[in-house]
């Protein structure tokens, strides 16, 4: 499974674990472990793996997006 940084539900950033391939075409692109824990370590965005909103892993949302 890789993180994607892409758009979830009514425009919301999100970063998603997924087994599906990033859609470039639509902005969608690949992120590391390790950025996307320091940004959920620094607030930027906001672990919600726990609502199970996506059932295939983590989900962590923009925190301005809240």
């Amino acid at each position: 499974m890789k993180l994607v940084l892409t758009t979830i539900g009514q425009g919301k950033v999100a970063i998603v674990e997924s087994a599906e391939k990033a859609d470039e075409r639509k902005g969608e692109m690949y992120i590391s472990h390790a950025v996307a824990r320091y940004n959920v370590e620094k607030g930027n965005f906001v672990d919600v793996s726990a609502k199970g909103w996506n059932p295939e892993g983590r989900l962590y949302v923009l925190a301005e997006d809240m």
